[in-house]
């Protein structure tokens, strides 16, 4: 009797813990905290403009590392939430302009201008909340920065 207790109780503690984590994992955070899970830092930009108007489509690469923070330190004032896996359109061509920070152990943050999206390592989705991003500051940092 005192073993099924005991399970139980274990059962309970286990249940209520998955709960809290599920809950958390989808709470409002700054940009700051998702760039602090990749555990290294990022050391490239990826420019990607798709094809408008017959022009063919663009991609150019930055990779100094001033740029990189300056563009980093842009979004840290911005707060992100995980989106839910029924709210992610998995047929979504996301055909827009696209800023990709790349780190040297492969992992990667897009961010989908036109979206206010974040998609990290192309498989979780977050939406920028207090949207929509400063357009004008991010073109003025892509025509000095296009190559």
């Amino acid at each position: 009797m005192k073993m099924r207790a005991l399970l139980l109780t274990a059962l309970l503690i286990g249940g209520a813990y998955a709960m809290l984590q599920s809950f958390n994992e989808y709470q409002q955070k700054k940009f700051s905290e998702l760039v602090e899970t990749t555990h290294s830092e990022f050391h490239t930009l990826v420019f990607s403009k798709p094809p408008m108007f017959g022009a063919p489509a663009e991609t150019w690469v930055v990779d100094d590392e001033k740029e990189v923070n300056e563009f980093l330190d842009f979004l840290q004032n911005y707060t992100i939430q995980k989106l839910k896996p029924e709210e992610i359109d998995p047929d979504d061509n996301i055909d827009e302009l696209r800023i990709t920070l790349q780190n040297r152990d492969g992992n990667s943050l897009t961010i989908v201008i036109a979206e206010n999206m974040i998609i990290q390592n192309s498989e979780l989705y977050y939406e920028i909340v207090d949207g929509p991003l400063d357009v004008d500051w991010i073109v003025r940092f892509i025509v000095s920065n296009k190559s």
